[in-house]
């Protein structure tokens, strides 16, 4: 048969492809952990942002609040 390769030809496949397919095993995991990384910056960005938007929202009460209490009229 033209295409069968014997048991030892098969093995012998086998092993020679263990190199390519460790690299792909290895290139898939560094992917999945750059977008898991990427994900935690992301989520990062959002929080910094949250908290942000809340201290702005705090100062601006407090200045407010100042304003209006220590308005006095002009002369």
């Amino acid at each position: 048969m033209a295409g069968a390769a014997s048991s030892s030809g098969s093995v012998e496949l086998e092993v020679g492809t263990a190199p390519s397919v460790a690299m792909g095993m290895t290139y898939l995991a560094m992917a999945d952990s750059i977008g898991l990384a990427m994900n935690n910056a992301v989520a990062a960005q959002q929080r910094g942002q949250t908290i942000g938007t809340a201290a702005l929202a705090q100062v601006l009460a407090m200045i407010i609040s100042a304003g209006a209490a220590g308005m006095t009229k002009p002369p």
